[in-house]
């Protein structure tokens, strides 16, 4: 969603935010799983990193976010397929999330339009169907508040590591709105979000009441152990956001 328009879809800082995560993350993964002798080494994997980020839309013009909404990458350009699909058992031990910094009447719109203050956080889902595609929340992570990491790549350390499974997919779950979205990117950065048919779009014909008519039929999925359909699915775009986990050591 932009100012002046209807359309849903600042060069990140972040060194010692990024530092700080480092010198946590050797703590992180011994504190993961109690070790034992006979414990192989532990394998550490960040689901949805590629060798360059693209930098999110805002503050330019238009000024792209998202809102309301839990979504997970499909596709990255790079050519990797299901970025945030766990390829092990193991356990979430942090995250991350790229934001820009909007413009003040950009924040005061989008808070308006979506709620404040702008905050996130990921959601471990399970695959019930893929016609339709369902799926479960399963467990996720504490709520964090953005406002003061706009402009930045920030990492969030997980006091209790989430267990994730093999092929259940990591996803971003956006209560109020996040500046974390990447537009105009090649057809094949895709990713799928928890909005029912028909409700995927955002027509420029639509009036204010509309507009707020149709963001607030746009709902996260935050309550664990519920099921919802993924129906709407979008190309061009990127969820910055990223997840990292240990693998489970096998025993013997």
């Amino acid at each position: 969603m932009s100012p002046g328009s209807n359309t849903l879809t600042g060069r990140p800082r972040g060194l010692l935010a990024a530092a700080a995560a480092a010198c946590l993350l050797a703590g992180l993964v011994a504190a993961a799983w109690p070790g034992s002798a006979g414990s192989a080494p532990l394998r550490v994997i960040t689901l949805g990193q590629t060798s360059q980020t693209p930098a999110p839309d805002c503050p330019g013009s238009p000024c792209f976010v998202e809102g309301h909404v839990t979504g997970f990458q499909s596709l990255i350009g790079d050519g990797t397929v299901r970025p945030f699909q766990a390829p092990y058992d193991g356990k979430l031990i942090s995250w991350s999330i790229t934001l820009s910094r909007p413009k003040g009447t950009d924040r005061a719109f989008f808070s308006e339009l979506f709620g404040r203050p702008s905050k996130a956080r990921i959601s471990v889902l399970r695959r019930l169907s893929r016609n339709p595609p369902i799926f479960k929340l399963v467990r996720h992570s504490p709520v964090q508040i953005l406002n003061e990491y706009f402009g930045q790549t920030v990492h969030f350390a997980l006091d209790h590591p989430l267990t994730v499974l093999e092929d259940q997919v990591v996803a971003l779950t956006v209560p109020t709105w996040a500046p974390m979205f990447a537009s105009g990117l090649s057809s094949q950065d895709t990713w799928r979000a928890s909005r029912r048919e028909g409700r995927c779009t955002f027509p420029s014909d639509l009036t204010p009441e509309q507009l707020q008519e149709r963001i607030n039929q746009s709902h996260p999925q935050q309550r664990p152990q519920s099921k919802r359909r993924y129906d709407c699915y979008y190309s061009t775009n990127r969820l910055l956001y990223t997840a990292t986990m240990v693998k489970k050591p096998r025993r013997g």
